[in-house]
């Protein structure tokens, strides 16, 4: 990767943030607005993916093969009491 390229990048992505946290704290949303534009991405998400409570997280289940293996290994340290 060019490194001029990557500081150009990097100095855009500040300038937009700046920017846009000046327009913010001049124009903040409303509670209600707020509240109703998260309502419309979590609505969006579920239409799109389906019941968050209820889809299937390959993730989670990476999380939890990690942690039985963990325990599996802290187990294996410790002598069984008969």
């Amino acid at each position: 990767m060019d490194p001029e390229a990557l500081r150009r990048f990097v100095r855009n992505h500040q300038a937009v943030e700046e920017i846009e946290a000046q327009e913010w704290s001049n124009r903040p949303w409303s509670t209600e607005r707020a509240w109703a534009a998260a309502m419309e991405l979590l609505l969006f998400d579920e239409a799109i993916n389906g019941d968050p409570f209820n889809r299937y997280d390959p993730v989670t289940d990476e999380e939890d093969e990690a942690m039985w293996q963990a325990w599996e290994k802290l187990r294996a340290g410790w002598p069984l009491a008969s």
